[in-house]
């Protein structure tokens, strides 16, 4: 059996020989052939503009161009900004594309506070093809092997690995309809009915409103009693999980394998599936400093080294979910944890005073020699909380 890193590799290999074969030239012949045509040259890059100011629309717009082949690698630029995208402007437009569309004003998903987890809005006004967006993105991005920091219940992977969903999930997703629903298993008295006064049908709140869904036809008049009270909590979840978002989550999936046949979930469960997309929030900066290199004039010894390391370690954990993000685009760890991950410090020359910066591209810090810890401290949480792009916000 292959652990969930050994089956990571095996689909970045994956991606690695479609990109390669996407844009793999047929033969000499074939370019000789094109030269001598003065016909253009094909780029081995699927590059895409967007612009932060209508990030959604234009990202839609640019997903829906036929002449593009997402199957090689992705290069996105902001429109108006320098900066060549050797990966990190990639990471950055995945990360803020999911915030959009994740966010409350979007009204695409609704946030779960007793779990802290996404679910999507029923009631939603937007258009399918939004769910087909998001559902291929975080696609693309696991193409690309972008972590995204993505928070669905478990039973959305499930789904998309077409595994059926069962109570756990229910408990998983929401503990407390969960815990009203073993109530009513683990009545044993005979006036089920009388004490519940429940019929199959669930009342939903839609734009301020209460409105009355049926669990099957004509259920606001059928009773819950211990005859049928199984089947109740079946209805129930299958109308949750299945039948409130079916056209939602459709959409969804269909965007979501856009660049796979689907074989390369065939041995994944879904923690290893969630896994794979969002990474690990467990964040080790220990096991980081261990696997750490150095370049520039500085080692594991060099003073401002050592005081980097202390402040690290001293940051709370909102704090050292910035740096990460700020050094690497992602505030996640990948499959394996921090140690498994390539990261380097290099001495910055130049002014004293200057902040660090960062190549998210290359998880490369570059770390100004700075005279004290509280000099270092000062600048490196004006670097981590400030950063976005390619510049200060």
């Amino acid at each position: 059996m292959l652990n969930p890193e050994s089956k990571y590799l095996m689909l970045s290999i994956e991606s690695d020989l479609q990109q390669e074969d996407a844009c793999a030239f047929r033969g000499v012949e074939d370019f000789l052939s094109n030269l001598v045509r003065g016909r253009e040259f094909v780029s081995p890059y699927c590059s895409i503009e967007v612009k932060r100011e209508n990030l959604i629309e234009t990202t839609l717009n640019a997903i829906s161009n036929t002449n593009l082949n997402f199957k090689k690698q992705l290069k996105v630029s902001f429109a108006g900004e320098q900066g060549v995208d050797a990966g990190g402007v990639t990471k950055e437009f995945f990360q803020l594309v999911v915030k959009q569309i994740f966010d409350p004003s979007y009204s695409m998903f609704n946030y779960n506070e007793e779990t802290r987890t996404f679910w999507f809005n029923q009631d939603t006004f937007e258009p399918r093809i939004k769910f087909e967006l998001i559902g291929f993105i975080i696609g693309l991005a696991l193409y690309n092997t972008v972590i995204l920091d993505i928070h669905f219940p478990r039973v959305i992977y499930k789904k998309l690995l077409g595994m059926d969903w069962n109570f756990d999930d229910l408990a998983d997703y929401s503990p407390a309809i969960a815990k009203s629903l073993e109530f009513i298993l683990g009545y044993d008295k005979d006036d089920l009915q009388d004490v519940l006064e429940c019929t199959f049908s669930v009342e939903v709140e839609s734009y301020g409103k209460l409105k009355l869904v049926e669990l099957v036809p004509g259920g606001s008049s059928v009773y819950v009693t211990q005859a049928n009270k199984h089947d109740y909590v079946h209805k129930y979840m299958e109308w949750m999980f299945d039948k409130s978002i079916e056209s939602l989550f459709s959409a969804f999936k269909k965007g979501f394998y856009k660049l796979y046949s689907g074989e390369f979930t065939t041995n994944c469960d879904p923690e290893e599936l969630q896994l794979m997309i969002c990474g690990s929030p467990v964040l080790d900066f220990h096991a980081l400093e261990k696997v750490t290199e150095y370049d520039g004039g500085y080692d594991e010894n060099s003073a401002a080294v050592r005081n980097f390391w202390e402040v690290l370690h001293e940051l709370d954990l909102e704090h050292k979910k910035r740096f990460l993000f700020f050094a690497t685009g992602s505030d996640r760890a990948p499959i394996g944890g921090l140690g498994t991950m390539m990261f380097v410090i290099m001495k910055q020359g130049g002014e004293k005073e200057q902040l660090p910066t960062a190549h998210t591209c290359f998880n490369h810090l570059l770390l100004p020699d700075y005279p004290t810890k509280e000099k270092l401290k000062e600048k490196l949480l004006i670097a981590i909380n400030n950063a976005e792009g390619f510049g200060l916000r």
